[in-house]
């Protein structure tokens, strides 16, 4: 009798501690992750997708040429080749797949690429999260459930672009920080770091925003956890260098190539800007001035659901709801509204005593959890002010998903915001926000793409 009651006891655990696997859960949310993206696919008409034909036509170029373009053959092009000058290793995941592909096949074969891309940014977040909430299985499986379910994020990483390999590559990075400030940061995570911030470097200009914030990173998991001089220079300089070398010879090919163009950019606008509007010979861009509220509401509607061309927008209300969570958060953050439970915190992350290369304690000077909060924070308002600079240069407008190499900071601290406003306040706005997360993903689908 014992032992039969032992056994069942036993197999009613067993389910329990298979969904507390790590590998479950993730398989689990690739799996999801795969399930909302591939109906937009293979449905998502060409002209629906943001600039997707500008962007097809690089990567259709490097799948055939197996090399970069020229400025002639940009310029050549004419408007459909206007990302022709701008970084290019963003397309690589959808050359890859398109190698595979026939001429007729290659535009799906494409998007693939950009859904295979955004995983490892699903990746990242699940295992930021186990490192900054250890404490709370729910907001440790909320913050990749986030990434997941985001409806903005979804329409991006099904179609043809740079933001999907962009956003990787910034998450990854990030989340090499965070455990380099909690654990000290070893030569192998420098020169992974110098890697991918050079790869960042060659996919999309807006992903070098949080450049500085991975620096300040840097510095905090050397200089800041006591590390001696030496050894934290050599480190700082592996980075650097092995970025410089990832990335330097691109933007030194752009000057001579594109007549001292480094970036692209100049070349892109020239292409871009003969097909805008004019008045009195006067370019007139579509979109907003900076000081016009018009802006910042394009950058909220954009970063949480904007379909189409830019034209489809969700249930206006769906808006609205957005915005509370997020002033819900702030006021956790800030304090406005105590909270009086356990997770007034928000996180738990935990630091202290490591034990570096070599063996040797390294006894870390900073507040842990506060340094990496600092960063979560910095790098939202970094890829914001680069924005706000962008707009200014009359380079491009205010776009949501230029925020997108920030997402997992940004969904951290939304998490950690609605927990400091109390447990049961926590749980209930992280729950409902997955879950208008999920309907706005799913009824957008539904509204706008299934064949009719």
């Amino acid at each position: 009798m014992k032992e039969s009651t032992a056994e069942t006891l036993e197999n009613a655990a067993a389910p329990s501690s298979l969904w507390h696997n790590s590998k479950v859960q993730l398989s689990i949310f690739i799996v999801l992750y795969l399930a909302l993206r591939l109906p937009w696919v293979f449905t998502l008409p060409i002209s629906e997708a943001p600039d997707e034909g500008n962007h097809f036509w690089v990567c259709q170029f490097l799948t055939t040429h197996l090399r970069l373009p020229s400025a002639q053959e940009v310029l050549s092009a004419g408007g459909a080749a206007e990302y022709g000058s701008l970084p290019q290793f963003g397309y690589l995941p959808n050359v890859l797949c398109s190698l595979f592909a026939s001429e007729n096949t290659m535009p799906t074969f494409s998007r693939i690429g950009s859904v295979i891309a955004g995983i490892p940014t699903l990746v990242a977040a699940f295992l930021i999260g186990k490192e900054i909430f250890a404490g709370c299985l729910l907001r440790s499986l909320a913050l990749p459930l986030l990434i997941v379910l985001h409806p903005q994020l979804v329409f991006t990483q099904s179609y043809t672009n740079t933001d999907a390999t962009t956003v990787s590559l910034a998450s990854i990075s990030i989340y090499l920080i965070v455990c380099a400030i909690k654990r000290g940061l070893t030569m192998k995570a420098s020169i992974a770091l110098g890697f991918l911030l050079g790869w960042l470097a060659l996919s999309k200009h807006t992903g070098l925003s949080i450049v500085p914030a991975i620096g300040l990173g840097v510095i905090a998991a050397t200089f800041g956890r006591g590390e001696s001089a030496a050894s934290a220079i050599k480190k700082i300089a592996a980075a650097a260098a092995v970025f410089t070398g990832t990335c330097g010879w691109w933007f030194v090919r752009n000057y001579f190539e594109f007549s001292g163009d480094i970036l692209g950019s100049r070349t892109m606008y020239e292409s871009w800007s003969k097909i805008l509007p004019r008045k009195n010979g006067v370019i007139v861009h579509p979109w907003p001035e900076v000081h016009q509220f018009g802006w910042w509401r394009y950058v909220f509607f954009d970063f949480f659901g904007l379909f189409g061309y830019m034209t489809r927008y969700i249930y206006r209300p769906a808006y609205i709801a957005y915005l509370i969570y997020v002033i819900a958060a702030i006021f956790g953050w800030t304090g406005l509204i105590k909270g009086n439970a356990g997770g007034a915190k928000g996180g738990t992350v935990s630091g202290g005593t490591e034990t570096g290369n070599s063996g040797n304690p390294s006894k870390s000077v900073i507040d842990v959890e506060k340094m990496i909060w600092l960063l979560f924070l910095l790098c939202p308002l970094l890829n914001l002010a680069a924005m706000i600079t962008a707009t200014l240069l009359k380079v491009t407008g205010p776009h949501g998903r230029y925020l997108f190499p920030s997402i997992i900071p940004i969904d951290a601290m939304l998490i950690a915001g609605f927990y400091r406003l109390g447990d049961k306040f926590g749980k209930w706005a992280t729950l409902s926000l997955l879950a208008l997360h999920l309907a706005v993903t799913v009824g957008s689908w539904i509204v706008f793409y299934p064949p009719r």
